[in-house]
């Protein structure tokens, strides 16, 4: 018996051990689904846990940048359009004269030849003077402008012998010299001597009259002792001197000024410029001379032309060709309305007789030798006289 209660006392044993066994392991819910893989976002730093779906201040998925278009280049959008170049040009004369009128003329064909992308801003008599405009132009501060060949002399020696009085026997004749070997040379002396690039010559329709205030001229002797603005040139002082008259230089912006207050007597400028600029308001009298061929050489800054693209360069000089067609046209055909216009503001314009007129050209070979002297070496009479001779 006792054999048989030792086993039944070790069966007790076992089957406590196994209680215990079961007692201490870790309850697992039979519900509990399987674990699952931790999805991407669960790698951040504990710190900065995921928000929930639900969560208000999460932002809401972006959507998807579309992949570059492959549509051909038509589709594309235009691109923008580049603003024009700008270029400032002057003149010293109001908007109807014969200069303002061929600058804007020349501004308007810029624009086609260059499709828009040149602007020429013309500024008629608000640059100052023809000198203190070609200053600006000098300097860079103003692109283009316009001097007449007188006015140059400033300047340059360029166009000296253009200067001469009766040089030319018709100022057409003056106007196609400019296309030739003797402009040439006169026009790249003007060029280098003012840094700009000329572009072309701005016709004024006629020579130079003399004007008077109070007294009808006819021969030299009624000229004599007058005081007569002139431009600052060593070759109007010389024929204005060997008529007998006072010749005073005067700026052309103080001119009308001078003739209103007395301080001079006449002036001598062209037909075309006349009514443009009030002339019959001071003055009574002109004289149908014709003594020297005035142009106004259109130019521009050099350094500014050379920055301009050769396109741009050709667009340029294709319109200064055209406009210096237009302007000789325009302003032949308005000298004998202007002087019909003249005589209804009651302007007496007085043409002098073949005798009368012998007498005023009889200076001619006496102010080119003076001229010749007092200015060695810039003035070729030998090329003056076979000018002349040739026409």
């Amino acid at each position: 018996m006792a054999r048989h209660q030792v086993c039944r006392w070790f069966v007790a044993l076992l089957v406590t051990a196994s209680l215990l066994v079961v007692a201490c392991a870790p309850s697992a819910s039979p519900q509990a689904p399987a674990p699952q893989p931790q999805p991407a976002a669960q790698s951040m730093p504990p710190s900065a846990p995921p928000r929930p779906a639900s969560d208000p201040a999460a932002k809401a998925p972006q959507p998807a940048k579309p992949a570059p278009s492959s549509a051909p280049a038509t589709t594309q959008a235009a691109k923008p359009v580049t603003q024009p170049i700008e270029l400032r040009a002057g003149s010293g004369q109001p908007k109807g004269d014969p200069i303002a009128d061929a600058v804007d003329k020349f501004a308007e064909l810029v624009s086609e030849r260059s499709q828009g992308e040149l602007f020429v801003r013309n500024f008629n008599q608000a640059l100052g003077s023809e000198q203190q405009l070609a200053q600006s132009v000098m300097t860079g501060s103003v692109d283009m402008g316009a001097m007449s060949n007188g006015n140059s002399a400033r300047f340059t020696d360029g166009w000296l012998l253009y200067d001469l009085p009766f040089l030319f026997k018709s100022y057409g004749n003056m106007l196609k010299s400019l296309d030739g070997p003797l402009a040439r040379s006169a026009i790249e002396r003007f060029e280098k001597d003012l840094g700009v690039k000329y572009l072309f010559p701005i016709s004024l329709g006629s020579g130079r009259d003399i004007q008077t205030r109070s007294k009808q001229l006819k021969a030299p002797a009624d000229i004599k002792g007058l005081k007569i603005r002139v431009i600052s040139s060593p070759v109007d002082l010389a024929t204005f001197k060997a008529w007998g008259a006072n010749p005073t230089p005067v700026d052309w912006s103080q001119t009308f000024v001078g003739l209103q207050q007395g301080v001079i007597d006449g002036t001598q400028i062209t037909i075309g410029a006349f009514l443009s600029n009030k002339m019959q308001e001071v003055i009574k009298y002109n004289i149908r001379l014709d003594y020297q061929p005035v142009f106004e050489p259109f130019f521009i800054n050099a350094k500014k032309f050379a920055s301009l693209s050769p396109r741009h360069q050709s667009a340029l000089l294709e319109a200064a060709q055209q406009a210096k067609i237009w302007n000789q046209q325009d302003a032949s055909g308005r000298t004998q309305k202007i002087v019909q216009q003249m005589t209804e503001h009651g302007v007496q314009v007085y043409v002098p007789t073949p005798a009368e007129y012998a007498q005023w050209a009889s200076i001619r070979e006496k102010v080119w030798q003076d001229v010749s002297e007092q200015l060695k070496g810039k003035i070729d009479l030998d090329v003056a006289k076979k000018l002349y001779d040739s026409q």
